[in-house]
């Protein structure tokens, strides 16, 4: 990826939160289903890398923070179902819970996108989330034809 791209994307990914919540106020059910899109989409991004063995390859914090993201991810797309599948009228009363399950929400979203810009701003500095073991074990081309 080119670095002016990466930025582009750097920049999109921290202002994730706000966008979701601006989407869900503007939209209502439909700006919750965007949200809710989002979220599932980079929680399946996560299992898959997570399933392909990738927090192998990388260094202990990236790893860690794809394993978090992971669990942010769980999170906030569980707690964004809610209020999808129980979509209400404008003109209806919210219930008493929702206040509670609006701030965990909230929170899981926050988290989600907070733990992908900073796992994202990693990447994007070379060298900076996978491991040099791999790399060091590895033979430089023609050492093999040196030794005979």
């Amino acid at each position: 990826m080119k670095r002016a791209a990466g930025v582009i994307l750097l920049g999109l990914s921290a202002c994730g939160y706000p966008l979701t919540q601006n989407a869900i106020r503007r939209w209502g059910v439909r700006g919750a289903a965007v949200a809710e899109s989002a979220c599932i989409g980079l929680t399946v991004r996560d299992a898959a890398m997570a399933a392909s063995g990738v927090p192998d390859r990388l260094r202990s914090i990236p790893a860690a923070l794809l394993r978090l993201e992971l669990a942010a991810g769980l999170a906030a797309s569980l707690a964004g179902l809610h209020p999808l599948l129980h979509a209400r009228l404008p003109d209806e009363a919210a219930p008493a819970g929702t206040c509670t399950a609006d701030t965990v929400r909230r929170a899981a979203v926050a988290t989600l996108f907070a733990l992908h810009t900073v796992r994202f701003g990693i990447y994007l500095r070379p060298g900076q989330g996978r491991r040099m073991v791999a790399a060091a074990r590895r033979p430089a081309p023609g050492a093999d034809r040196e030794a005979r």
